[in-house]
């Protein structure tokens, strides 16, 4: 009897057993989706993270060295050109006092000379021992003379004070070159200040730009690079500004790479069209959207829904009721979600595609 039962019992699990595996088998086959390709505007975009900077910016520094005694503005400020920024109280260099100095003394002794030499010529001149000639190279010489000294004698002045008082020029008044706006001010009242020439770049006093002049400033990965060009349209997102878009276009495509962490990227700068009710501020975080390529309502399917096989992208097409077979597809433009179909699938067939998991 124990026998029996335990014949019995096996013979019910194997039963169980076999009609539960059969059951999970049918109803995984019959778990499939399938679906039909669309129409679509389809397009490819390079993206390039960036700044917003002024397309000039002009650096303002002293044309003496010397200690900061007047500032006039302050950042923000509008400005025109040969408006007074600063004013500086001069520290001459003790060297270059001396060589002007020394100079002077050289066109004293020059002018002077000059004057005998003149005096002389016109003497022989007027009693006919000489010809006119002569006397009228002696003439100009005697006023070159007397221009060089002039020169020196201002030179003076102007190392000793920053001013001159002839000329009505003073090098220790600081103005502006361009107009535009104060952008930054890299010094305070009582700064020392070096004088910019051939040997020192000198001290940055302030920063001016025209802020209604901006370029978008980024940077695009090597495989996008070869697909820009001068001219393309350019759609910008402006970090302060999310809702609103700007527009430009591609003014320059750097032809050399730069190479940081293993990463080589090209420099592209494009142009910004201003909004008359947004202020664009130098520095502003961007993103640039490029339009590479666009297709308009062609054939396309969710990239997600393709399949594989050696290396072929294909999609299982239903040409019965539950029958499938694999199409191999011809593909175009793809925006990273759509994918164009140029072959192998027409726009009433429907494919399998993958169950969407919850």
């Amino acid at each position: 009897m124990r026998s029996l039962l335990l014949v019995v019992s096996i013979f019910v699990f194997s039963a169980v057993s076999g009609y539960f595996l059969y059951t999970r088998s049918a109803s995984t086959s019959d778990e499939y989706q399938t679906a039909v390709p669309f129409f679509a505007d389809i397009e490819r975009t390079i993206v390039a993270n960036g700044t917003i900077a002024p397309r000039q910016e002009v650096v303002i520094k002293p044309h003496i060295s010397g200690v900061i005694k007047e500032l006039y503005v302050m950042p923000g400020d509008a400005v025109k050109q040969n408006d007074l920024l600063a004013l500086i109280q001069p520290y001459p260099d003790p060297i270059d006092v001396s060589e002007a100095e020394s100079k002077l003394r050289d066109a004293q002794i020059r002018f002077k000379h000059q004057q005998r030499e003149f005096t002389r010529t016109k003497q022989l001149y007027m009693k006919r021992y000489i010809p006119r000639v002569e006397f009228e190279e002696s003439h100009m010489e005697l006023q070159l003379a007397k221009q060089n000294l002039g020169a020196t004698q201002r030179n003076v002045e102007i190392v000793r004070s920053g001013a001159s008082t002839e000329l009505d020029q003073s090098a220790s008044e600081i103005r502006a070159t361009v107009s535009g706006l104060v952008l930054e001010r890299a010094v305070e009242v009582g700064a020392f200040v070096i004088e910019s020439n051939e040997f020192n770049v000198g001290t940055s006093i302030m920063t001016i730009a025209d802020m209604a002049d901006l370029l978008f400033k980024g940077q695009v990965d090597e495989p996008d690079a070869g697909l820009l060009a001068v001219g393309m349209p350019v759609t910008l997102t402006v970090g302060a500004f999310p809702e609103a878009a700007f527009t430009g276009a591609i003014e320059f495509l750097s032809p050399k790479a730069l190479v940081k962490d293993g990463r080589t990227t090209f420099e592209v700068r494009s142009s910004v069209t201003l909004k008359a009710d947004r202020f664009v501020r130098a520095g502003y975080s961007a993103v640039a959207n490029i339009v590479v390529a666009r297709r308009e309502q062609v054939l396309a399917i969710s990239e997600r829904n393709l399949l594989f096989k050696d290396g072929q992208p294909f999609v299982p097409v239903e040409i019965q009721p539950e029958k499938f077979e694999d199409r191999v597809l011809t593909l175009g433009l793809s925006d990273g979600l759509v994918i164009e179909v140029q072959d192998g699938l027409h726009e009433e067939e429907r494919f399998r595609i993958l169950p969407v998991s919850e």
